[in-house]
């Protein structure tokens, strides 16, 4: 589990023509899980991607069972794990981390088949870009897939 930064919220997060689209669609499977799934967020370090998705987390925790995952950390066991658990909402920071694991990816896509979590991922690459296997590619991006900037961009 990652920790979540409970300064982090909807609230303080500067929003400009790069980041609105992103803010909009999680706003929204907040109100309605099943409206696009997964959401997949990507842009540069620095954009806010995190900042948004411990906003997300902190608007729904008292509300909704959430897990929050660093790509980093993830293993088999782990998404296992969260497949058998009743959490409603499934975040993964940094999914450009994701350890070379062909069974691992395959678990993931799984995930996404499953459809029975909101999944939020976030990355510095576009799902079509990610070094996995073309199915997790394709699940990636069977939901609502936005690209983040800088205001300068």
């Amino acid at each position: 589990m990652k920790p979540v930064n409970k300064n982090q919220t909807f609230e303080n997060f500067s929003v400009n023509d790069g980041n609105a689209w992103a803010l909009a669609a999680l706003k929204t499977v907040i109100k309605d899980k099943s409206y696009y799934n997964p959401v997949y967020i990507y842009g540069k370090e620095g954009v806010g991607k995190s900042h948004l998705l411990n906003a997300t987390i902190n608007a729904i925790v008292e509300r909704n069972k959430v897990v929050f995952l660093s790509a980093k950390e993830l293993s088999d066991e782990i998404i296992e794990n969260v497949m058998l658990a009743d959490d409603d909402y499934v975040l993964i920071d940094d999914l450009q981390l994701l350890p070379k694991d062909k069974a691992l990816e395959e678990k993931i896509a799984m995930l996404i088949e499953a459809n029975k979590k909101q999944l939020i991922i976030s990355s510095t690459v576009a799902p079509n870009s990610m070094e996995v296997s073309s199915k997790l590619q394709e699940r990636l991006q069977w939901g609502l897939t936005t690209n983040m900037t800088s205001q300068n961009q």
